[in-house]
């Protein structure tokens, strides 16, 4: 195959990044590793592929366009074809969204472009709007705060505080488990813990024990098995997720929040926060270390050590986090 470069004449720019995320989100794209796990569910469908442009190849004379090459990390190289092909050089890192034609029934080999923007300028796009809905959501969080689950011990009635005075405490105590944390660092994990678990119907002291017990706050922790960052996602997790930088903070509390909130769905049935038992949270974070399927396997918290170590450390730092008895 001999790669090419696009003449202008038939060159189709990529387009801005507010306008790509609209059309992302108005055509419901699904990610690249979920159309590439069962390609015949995805005919006529949208699909989403970032990465690198890796060539141009196949353009006619007669300006029928040809098919872009884009690389990604993990999922290999796909063959998008084009009606215009872009003028950008080999080595551009795109976001493309793309429609899945009818000879994708065994693989991805069959798309078809309509739009592409800069990958780069996009990322910039989510980041601002991952902080600004952190942001939000924290504010919220300050005027209607989510208890804990109901304890033995009575709870001493708590003092109306602040937006500021909230985060402040959650800065300070995200600084105190890991020191080398920057100011700016503990304010922005600190919201995103109150924020996204606002939003979810999580509580934040259970976040915050969860995250201390896989990574001590570390942003850049990485496991011996390839767990990533403060909540250490699994890659696969976090493509589910939508993450795909587990090591940004922001990113990795959000989809670590999402995953406590779908491990709790699973296994307390959807129960509002309330409505949960020490028992409901002891399966979701069983769920959390060892996966569900292994839980509904043995009926319970599987028996093994690392899990059970892991539910009763978890379960230790957030009634202590909670204030009550860890009897």
């Amino acid at each position: 195959m001999v790669l090419i470069c696009a003449s202008s004449a038939l060159a189709s720019a990529p387009i801005g990044a507010k306008d790509y995320a609209t059309q992302r989100k108005k055509l419901g794209a699904a990610s690249l590793k979920t159309a590439k796990a069962d390609p015949a569910a995805f005919i006529g469908k949208v699909v989403e592929i970032r990465g690198r442009l890796s060539g141009l190849s196949g353009l006619s004379e007669s300006g029928s366009g040809g098919t872009m090459i884009i690389s990604t990390a993990e999922d290999g190289s796909c063959l998008i074809d084009a009606d215009k092909l872009p003028t950008e050089n080999p080595g551009t890192q795109l976001a493309c969204l793309v429609k899945v034609g009818e000879g994708c029934t065994h693989g991805l080999s069959d798309l078809r472009l309509l739009c592409c923007t800069y990958d780069v300028e996009l990322r910039r796009l989510e980041e601002t709007w991952s902080r600004a809905e952190a942001a939000k959501a924290a504010k919220a969080a300050a005027a209607d705060p989510k208890p804990a689950p109901p304890a033995k011990a009575a709870q001493p009635k708590q003092q109306t505080l602040t937006v500021d005075q909230i985060v402040r405490a959650y800065r300070d105590a995200i600084k105190g488990f890991n020191r080398k944390l920057t100011d700016s660092q503990a304010d922005t994990i600190a919201r995103s813990v109150l924020g996204f678990s606002y939003r979810y119907g999580v509580d934040a002291r259970l976040v915050c024990a969860v995250i201390l017990a896989e990574s001590s706050f570390k942003v850049n922790a990485t496991s011996g098995c390839g767990a990533m960052g403060l909540g250490q996602l699994m890659p696969t997790t976090a493509a589910g997720l939508g993450v795909d930088n587990a090591y940004d903070p922001v990113q990795n509390v959000y989809g670590s929040v999402r995953y406590i909130r779908s491990m709790l769905d699973r296994m307390a049935g959807q129960k509002s926060w309330n409505e949960l038992t020490w028992g409901d949270l002891s399966l979701a974070l069983a769920a959390y270390n060892a996966g569900p399927g292994a839980v509904r396997k043995h009926g319970g918290i599987p028996p093994y050590r690392e899990t059970r170590n892991y539910v009763q450390k978890v379960s230790s730092i957030y009634k202590q986090l909670c204030g009550v008895d860890r009897q």
